[in-house]
């Protein structure tokens, strides 16, 4: 009897743990394993006394990523007759055989950021199983690009992700608020972001600030749940003080929205002020983060998920009945 009682009471514990936390599911048993491929290093590395040959033969090892590199870096496409000499160039440049060392030296291992992306993407795989993992690429652009998403690719630029001190941040007059998210352990969630917004796009939903804020919380839920252990200040982009703040006046941020009509607001500047990058949100106090209304709709689909709990991830990915979601998720941080 004692034994039976102590098994229930564990099983018990075990249910309510999970519908604590419902977002941790089992996934070491999904085989998958992310290697990425260190494209600037075979690119800096190549020999310059032969970079048409060189070239060659990097491009027939990866012809789409080397053919979506050379579109960024704007040396046009491998078989131009001037695409040697601008490559050339490139790698030649100062500037960006600086940012190749100092590249080397903070990403000397990238252990951490595969180890992250395998348990991404398994937890990608078990919620999306019949879609097809990236092949993952690190390079450097001269600051072009910090993610770049094309068919079955993901490319880092981590020249991007230096660090926040990195010298030439500032000269290229890149603002504080951008800095603070070029760190290295921001790059995972940056990925699944990015990825993210390209599986799952906005849909035909009517373009005001209301289903802007419900679809980008759809994308950092969907953060989330690819990594439950990530902290949610990093998948949001805020410093840990920053996303306090949100906590504090979730209130007052939802009762101006509310008060001053804006929810159902269809002018593009309004609706980029309350989700675009910036040093504050636009109508919050300069105290908050850039994108705070983002976070309120990562507040709203947290609850309709809570509150709708045979909805799946994909079913939700997949809605762009952003009032729906509203509505069911029953929101009122009065």
């Amino acid at each position: 009897m004692k034994k039976y009682f102590l098994l229930l009471f564990l099983s018990i514990l075990a249910f309510s743990g999970c519908k604590r936390n419902s977002l941790i599911i089992p996934v070491s048993g999904i085989d998958l394993e992310i290697s990425i491929i260190r494209f600037e290093q075979e690119l800096f590395e190549m020999n310059l006394d032969n970079v048409p040959e060189s070239a060659k033969e990097l491009y027939s090892r990866y012809p789409h990523f080397f053919s979506l590199f050379s579109y960024i870096i704007n040396i046009g496409n491998p078989d131009d007759p001037a695409f040697k000499e601008f490559l050339l160039a490139f790698l030649t440049n100062r500037m960006n055989n600086e940012i190749y060392l100092k590249s080397q030296e903070v990403f000397s291992n990238i252990g951490f950021l595969e180890k992250k992306l395998t348990r991404a993407f398994q937890h990608y795989k078990y919620y999306f199983p019949e879609k097809n993992v990236p092949g993952i690429y690190t390079f450097i652009s001269g600051f072009n690009s910090s993610i770049i998403i094309d068919t079955n690719l993901l490319g880092i630029g981590i020249d991007r992700y230096l660090g926040t001190d990195y010298e030439y941040y500032p000269r290229l007059g890149l603002p504080m608020y951008i800095r603070n998210n070029m760190y290295p352990e921001k790059i995972p969630s940056d990925c699944m972001h990015s990825w993210g917004s390209t599986e799952f796009q906005f849909g035909e939903a009517r373009n005001n600030v209301l289903n802007n804020i419900i679809y980008q919380g759809k994308l950092s839920y969907f953060v989330k749940s690819m990594m439950p252990d990530e902290s949610d200040h990093i998948i949001m982009g805020f410093s840990s003080e920053q996303y306090e703040w949100c906590i504090e006046n979730e209130k007052q941020m939802w009762s101006y929205l509310v008060e001053n009509k804006l929810l159902f607001d269809t002018d593009h500047l309004a609706i980029r002020k309350l989700i675009g990058e910036g040093p504050f949100t636009n109508y919050f106090p300069r105290e908050s983060p850039g994108r705070a209304a983002v976070w309120l709709g990562f507040q709203i689909v947290s609850k309709y998920m809570k509150n709708s709990p045979d909805t799946s991830l994909p079913e939700l990915m997949n809605d762009s009945d952003y009032q729906k979601i509203l509505m069911i998720s029953n929101y009122d941080p009065s």
